[in-house]
C-alpha cells in the first residue's frame, strides 16, 4: 500500500491573470485542483475572502497568512490537515518589506508529523537584498517554499543562458544574473532542489517558472536520516495563465509493509 503527500507553491500575483485586473479564482482552481494537494504554499495574497475561496474550493480549510506590512502583500499556507503552531517574521531594511511564514501541522497522517513548513517571497530586484532577507529567516525548516526570485545555473544551456538571461536583463536594465542566494541554500545550508532532484537533465524553457523563461521558484527540502518519506515526483505545472507565474508541485509518497 502507498501513501502519498503532495504539496505545491506558486506566486498567485493577487489572484489576477498576467495585465489582466480582473479577479481569477476560478482559473487558478481549474488547474490546482487535479494535484490533489495536502499543502498549498502561496505568495502576493491578501487576508481576504478571495484567500478563503481559493482555499476551500481546493478542500484545504485550515489556512493562515504572513502579512509583510501595510503597503505589501502576504505570503499564505493552506493545508487539508490543522495547523498545530504558526509564526511569521518579517524583514525590513531597504526597499519593500519580506515576510517567512513557517509552521507546523497536526493530524493523523504521518508525513506532517514534526515536519516544518515554510514560505518566503525575496526581494525581484537585487541578490544582495535577497541574501540579506534570507540570512535574516535563517530558515531552519524541512521543506521550505516560494518565490525566491533567484536563479540556478544548472537551469541553462549556455546558448540559452546568453541570450535568454544575460541578453534580456542588459536590455531591460536589471541586475545581472547570480547565484549566490541558490548556493547559499544547497552548498552551504545543504537542502535539496527538489525540482533538480526529480529532473536532473531539465533545462531552459522547460524549466521556466516565470514569463522571463527563468526558474525562480522553488521547493527546497531538508534531508532527514531515514526518513520512509521519498520525493517521487516534482514537476512545474503550467498554470495556463491564470498568475504570472507556473506552479512547483512535489509528491511525497511512503510504502506501508
Amino acid at each position: 500500500m502507498m501513501t502519498t503527500f503532495r504539496i505545491a507553491t506558486v506566486n498567485i500575483h493577487q489572484f489576477r491573470p498576467p495585465n489582466d485586473y480582473k479577479k481569477n479564482i476560478t482559473s487558478l482552481v481549474s488547474v490546482l485542483k487535479p494535484l490533489q494537494l495536502d499543502l498549498l504554499a502561496v505568495e502576493e495574497i491578501n487576508n481576504d475572502d478571495y484567500w478563503r475561496r481559493l482555499c476551500e474550493s481546493l478542500d484545504l480549510n485550515n489556512f493562515i497568512t504572513g502579512k509583510c506590512d501595510e503597503w505589501f502583500l502576504s505570503n499564505g499556507i493552506a493545508s487539508r490537515y490543522p495547523i498545530l503552531s504558526y509564526s511569521n517574521h518579517v524583514y525590513k531594511a531597504s526597499g519593500e518589506a519580506r515576510a517567512f511564514l513557517q509552521c507546523q501541522l497536526a493530524g493523523n497522517h504521518s508525513f506532517v508529523q514534526n515536519r516544518s513548513f515554510a514560505v518566503t517571497h525575496l526581494d525581484h530586484m537585487n541578490e544582495d537584498t535577497r541574501l540579506a532577507q534570507i540570512n535574516y529567516f535563517q530558515p531552519n525548516i524541512d521543506i521550505l517554499m516560494g518565490d525566491m526570485n533567484a536563479l540556478t545555473k544548472d537551469d541553462y544551456s549556455e546558448e540559452y543562458y546568453q541570450k535568454e538571461v544575460v541578453l534580456v536583463r542588459e536590455k531591460s536594465q536589471w541586475e545581472k544574473p547570480r547565484f549566490d542566494l541558490t548556493d547559499l541554500i544547497t552548498r552551504q545550508w545543504g537542502y535539496q532542489d527538489a525540482f533538480r532532484l526529480a529532473n536532473s537533465e531539465l533545462k531552459d524553457e522547460s524549466v521556466a517558472t516565470c514569463a522571463y523563461g527563468t526558474r525562480i521558484d522553488y521547493i527546497y527540502l531538508r534531508p532527514r536520516e531515514n526518513d520512509p518519506w521519498k520525493l517521487t515526483k516534482c514537476s512545474i505545472v503550467d498554470s495556463e495563465k491564470a498568475t504570472d507565474h507556473n506552479i512547483v508541485f512535489a509528491e511525497f509518497t511512503r510504502e506501508q509493509s
